[in-house]
Formats: structure tokens, sequence, C-alpha cells
């Protein structure tokens, strides 16, 4: 069976699920080698976007991107932007 077959095997939720645990493992992984959560973050953004672009096109992917950045651009100063506590 090919890693895409059990890809396909699984729901929506448990694909997000798996991902989201897997990130965060990797996350706190790097964060106790000695990499910096600044760096993590400029690679995860780097790598989101090279990947949105491979798979929606690079139109569809600065469309998303424009997006993001006006809801971040629009969210209120006082909204909780903080960081999550998973280190």
């Amino acid at each position: 069976m090919s890693e895409s077959d059990t890809t396909n095997e699984l729901s929506d939720e448990e694909q997000t699920a798996v991902a989201v645990e897997w990130y965060l493992a990797m996350w706190d992984e790097a964060l106790k080698r000695g990499v910096a959560p600044e760096t993590m973050v400029l690679v995860a953004l780097s790598a989101t976007t090279n990947k949105l672009s491979e798979i929606f096109g690079q139109e569809h992917a600065s469309l998303l991107i424009k997006q993001t950045a006006d809801n971040i651009a629009s969210a209120s100063p006082d909204e909780d932007t903080g960081t999550s506590g998973h280190s």
C-alpha cells in the first residue's frame, strides 16, 4: 500500500488530526534542538507558500495569501494574538 493510499483512507478530520499531531511534534523537537521559534515560523511560512503554489497554482495561492494578509491587517489589536503553548 502506498502512502497516498493510506491518506485516502483517512477522513478529513483524521487527516487534520494526524497533520497537526506531526507538525506540533516536529515543532517541539526543533525547539529542543535549539531552533528559534522565529526561524521555525519563517521556514513554515516559506514551505507553506511554496506548497500552496504547487497545489493551487500561483494565481490562486496569491489570492489565498492576500486574504490571509487582509485578515491579519483587519484583526483588532486587542484580540488575543498570543502564541500557542506547544513548547
